[in-house]
């Protein structure tokens, strides 16, 4: 990209990143580019989010049971300053008041592309925002994880909390964010405080470039807070040899368990998702559950996560990304009835390659998919819409001229956040369907 903070932050991940990222932009198999796009009906009118008086980037939504959403994302200044910002829609799509800064300190947080901010409202109304700042020297590349709260509607925030507990300054990133039914606040990342980094290495991908600093492995780590964000647990290790570079994932089921996804990393560098469970707030967790055996051998970091959703019954889903031998490149869905234990046969949801992490909305049994694909080689938000039971799937539909989405459900449209560019500056956008537009055949 060409904001100067972006490059700061590709920088770092220049290596085993950029390798996964060259290999997935010369990866055309099956190409969006050969699917006849319909064009989403019921679509309102987009409203830009951000004040395009900034280069925005890397939005994040959640919804509220009202039926109004948040949209965060990152202002990137000339240099390495950003800031998180926030903003509230009705359900009608029109933004209320104006939007606010998360970070207490002007210019303190950073972002790229493949971390966001993560948002999330809890059942009192309070506003939880995920978010990262720089840490000690740049020339380290650290940040620090923190949790800013809101419990008037998004207007003010609260003094920002740090999540991470580690002295050292070492890379906190890729979080994800989640609130359960009693209030209690989870956080996840990547972490790599224990982590040595690769030496300087030369690469053959590009004659151009001489040198790159290459990523390790990192770890996934945890944290709670039984007070509102006010403090947080120690933070414990959940997984080793985790992809560095692709976002985790959270969701909580009614009972309390609670569900994280990351990719590993497996001997012969296969990527695969994985998925852990825990009954007690995140003391304990599972053994790692391989999703599926897609046989993805890759080099480096694909930049795209999982993400997961709970239907009305309590089944885990899962979305996510594979360009494995074991099938078709696309986006593939699977679900489990046994609280990820074990998970049924994967789906084919759409061929072609995509970026970024793709987002699965929707908690009964007609869901929404929606992704960054291609179009006679512009880059568009698409989605489908597909039915669990039986599993299966409808057109795809574009949503916007944009890239990487978010998304959230609400109980009567489906709102979706975007980057568009134009000559000057790149804004975020949020447009909205009506949720009956995306059901699949036969459903109501």
């Amino acid at each position: 990209m060409s904001i100067t903070s972006h490059n700061h932050q590709l920088l770092r991940i220049s290596g085993i990143c950029l390798i996964g990222l060259l290999a997935l932009a010369g990866c055309n198999r099956s190409s969006l580019n050969a699917v006849k796009f319909q064009v989403l009906p019921g679509l309102n009118q987009p409203v830009r989010v951000s004040s395009g008086d900034a280069d925005a980037a890397e939005p994040a939504i959640a919804a509220t049971p009202d039926g109004s959403v948040y949209v965060a994302w990152v202002n990137h200044g000339p240099t390495t300053q950003a800031d998180v910002m926030i903003a509230r829609f009705d359900a009608n799509g029109q933004m209320q008041g104006s939007p606010v800064r998360v970070n207490s300190q002007p210019g303190a947080a950073t972002a790229w592309r493949g971390d966001p901010p993560t948002v999330a409202v809890a059942p009192d109304q309070t506003v939880y925002v995920g978010w990262t700042a720089r840490a000690g020297s740049e020339a380290h590349h650290a940040t620090d994880l923190y949790l800013s709260s809101s419990n008037d509607h998004g207007r003010t925030f609260a003094a920002q909390v740090k999540v991470n507990d580690d002295i050292k300054p070492a890379v906190h990133g890729m979080h994800s964010l989640a609130i359960g039914n009693n209030g209690r606040v989870y956080m996840a990342w990547l972490d790599e405080r224990n982590i040595t980094p690769m030496p300087m290495k030369e690469t053959k991908m590009d004659p151009s470039t001489k040198a790159h600093h290459m990523d390790s492995n990192r770890e996934l780590y945890f944290a709670a807070s039984t007070d509102g964000g006010r403090t947080f647990t120690r933070n414990e290790r959940v997984a080793t040899d985790v992809c560095p570079c692709c976002k985790t994932a959270m969701a909580i089921k009614n009972d309390g368990r609670l569900f994280v996804s990351w990719r590993q990393v497996l001997p012969g560098d296969l990527r695969h998702i994985a998925v852990a469970s825990s009954i007690d707030q995140g003391k304990t967790f599972t053994p790692p559950k391989i999703v599926s055996d897609d046989q993805w051998m890759i080099a480096g970091c694909p930049v795209s996560g999982s993400s997961l959703s709970l239907d009305n019954e309590g089944n885990l889903r899962v979305l996510w990304y594979s360009e494995g031998k074991n099938g078709e490149t696309g986006l593939y869905w699977t679900e489990s009835k046994d609280n990820g234990l074990s998970f049924g046969p994967r789906v084919l949801v759409a061929g072609g390659s995509t970026r970024g992490t793709p987002v699965l909305a929707g908690a009964d049994k007609n869901i929404a998919a929606v992704w960054q694909g291609t179009e006679n080689k512009i880059a568009k938000v698409i989605t489908t819409g597909f039915s669990s039971d039986p599993p299966r799937s409808i057109s795809q539909f574009v949503i916007a001229s944009g890239e990487l989405p978010a998304a959230a459900q609400t109980r009567e449209h489906l709102f979706v956040a975007y980057i568009a560019k134009d000559e000057q500056r790149q804004n975020v956008w949020i447009i909205s369907a009506a949720r009956g537009s995306l059901q699949a055949p036969g459903q109501e």
